[in-house]
């Protein structure tokens, strides 16, 4: 028998391998290769039952995601007598967001910020954040929010019924809303609205000066 029957004899004993299974076999190595690390590492982390930590909180007064297909309400009221952080009440919240009501709280209440430079920059400032985008920058209600197939122009703030107003008109107004102007209260402080008053009865004295005006 010569050397290469010999060979071929041996081989014939062996299943040879054909493309297609090679490809599979490699394919299924590089597969576990990058699987069992991950695999590994991701595990650890993996909760099975995690009932305890995955469990619903709920808050006073709220609605929390869904469990087996039903809203979590907490019907739980607030301990009596307590108020969330950082939250001032407002003396009169009861009353309506009407011109009336803001002139009736402007008798009542001052401006309890002094008025100084610091303040009236800060309210500078924070009307042209929140206010000129429809007062405008002068007050005039001509913001470029507004006109013609716009928002709706607001009254201008130098109007004879603006001017009178007082400061606590101004506050009451920023804290309630008032026609199509929202409320503020939740993106100024108390401390802010009074200087934004501030800034207007200063940017009405500047459109309109008077004898006897005083620039702090």
């Amino acid at each position: 028998m010569s050397r290469a029957s010999l060979i071929d004899k041996l081989l014939g004993c062996y299943p040879r391998w054909s493309p297609t299974a090679y490809k599979m076999t490699l394919g299924a190595v590089l597969g576990c290769a990058i699987a069992i690390p991950l695999a590994m590492v991701a595990l650890p982390f993996i909760e099975f039952f995690n009932g305890m930590a995955a469990q619903p909180k709920g808050k006073a007064q709220m609605t929390y995601g869904r469990t087996y297909g039903a809203e979590l309400i907490v019907e739980r009221a607030p301990v009596a007598g307590t108020i969330p952080r950082d939250f001032y009440p407002y003396a009169f919240d009861h009353l309506a967001n009407t011109i009336e009501a803001a002139t009736e709280v402007g008798k009542r209440i001052e401006n309890p910020v002094p008025l100084t430079m610091d303040a009236l920059r800060e309210g500078h400032e924070l009307f042209n954040v929140y206010c000129t985008v429809c007062h405008g920058v002068r007050g005039e209600g001509d913001g470029p929010v507004t006109g013609p197939r716009r928002f709706p122009a607001p009254p201008s703030l130098h109007t004879k019924q603006a001017i009178a107003y007082k400061d606590g008109s101004f506050y009451h107004i920023m804290t309630k809303g008032i026609g199509k102007m929202p409320s503020y209260a939740d993106k100024l402080s108390p401390e802010q609205r009074w200087m934004v008053a501030h800034y207007v009865r200063a940017l009405q004295r500047s459109m309109a000066p008077k004898p006897g005006d005083l620039t702090p």
